[in-house]
């Protein structure tokens, strides 16, 4: 919280692996806002400027309640969804309740690999989020699982989809195994507790879905929801290995600061306690662009932690070297 230079390993790391944890927190409502606003200014949402998950009577939303809540990311019924979360744990749970975080990239990248057509269709075929709660609140986006960056570059060749560069990729002699597709996604959205019921697709969403315009409307919905569903349980099983997913008990003076758009996170049933005891966490939000506008200044200031990683393997390279000599 003192040593910019802490501060800036932090951020790399976090920008490289999407997870990060931290010690030692001091358990006061307050911390969860100092720690995110170390980083950058705080992302006031409906939920405030920042806020708990705690089971409540008769909640509106499976987060604030004691049951099991699967994979997912916050807020995607938004347009601009927080970029950082951040958890703070103020007290855990007497039984259950253990946080989980699986990598979003890693599945993309393996599916890309095991099914390029699955792939494919997670990125053509767009799904709609929700917060539906008409009496205060109605937010809705649609997203495709996952989002391709812009621009799409492949050496010094621009393309405008994902798949023209695969195709040139391939034309170029890559395989699948050769290419890190994680290069080219700016986020994946996954959150099936506020995914909205499906609309007909827009004429651009309907690559692959023939016979068109003839085929009825009702027809079309029903063939591109199969698709859209057949490629996304492949994606959900991939998010689901066990060896992919960590799983940690947060305890009192632990905060998790994560990449919402690519880590998923979920969290076991867990058993209420009395009342005002039961599992508390208190979280924060942030965007992307002043996380990233803090990384880039501490990194010209300090390097990058890779860089020095690198270095320090050339060095001790070199003494091993002299050492057997």
């Amino acid at each position: 919280m003192s040593d910019d230079s802490v501060l800036n390993q932090a951020l790399q790391h976090l920008h490289t692996h999407g997870l990060l944890f931290l010690t030692n927190v001091p358990e006061s409502e307050k911390s969860v806002a100092t720690i995110a606003e170390r980083i950058g200014p705080v992302k006031n949402t409906f939920y405030g400027y920042t806020w708990d998950v705690r089971s409540v009577p008769e909640a509106k939303n499976v987060a604030y309640t004691s049951q099991d809540l699967g994979f997912h990311m916050d807020l995607l019924y938004m347009e601009q969804p927080p970029h950082l979360q951040f958890l703070h744990c103020i007290r855990s749970s007497s039984v259950g309740g253990a946080s989980l975080f699986t990598d979003s990239y890693t599945a993309a990248q393996d599916l890309f690999v095991e099914d390029r057509k699955a792939f494919l269709d997670l990125i053509k075929r767009r799904v709609s989020f929700h917060y539906d709660h008409m009496e205060s609140h109605y937010y809705q986006q649609h997203r495709t699982v996952i989002e391709p960056s812009h621009p799409l570059v492949l050496g010094q060749v621009r393309v405008d989809t994902l798949p023209q560069l695969l195709s040139k990729a391939t034309k170029a002699g890559l395989s699948p195994h050769n290419i890190n597709i994680t290069d080219w996604i700016d986020a994946i959205s996954w959150s099936p507790p506020f995914q909205a019921p499906f609309s007909l697709p827009i004429a651009e969403d309907l690559s692959g879905v023939s016979p068109f315009p003839a085929t009825p409307p009702t027809d079309i919905l029903h063939i591109y929801v199969e698709q859209w569903h057949a490629a996304a349980s492949k994606f959900n099983q991939l998010i689901h290995r066990p060896l992919g997913i960590y799983e940690r008990m947060m305890k009192p003076g632990e905060c998790v600061l994560f990449d919402n758009r690519r880590i998923l996170h979920a969290r076991k049933a867990f058993e209420v306690a009395d009342f005002g005891k039961e599992r508390w966490l208190r979280g924060a939000y942030l965007d992307k662009d002043p996380y990233l506008s803090k990384l880039r200044v501490l990194q010209k200031r300090f390097g990058s932690v890779q860089k020095c990683s690198a270095a320090f393997e050339d060095m001790f390279e070199a003494m091993a070297g002299s050492a057997h000599a």
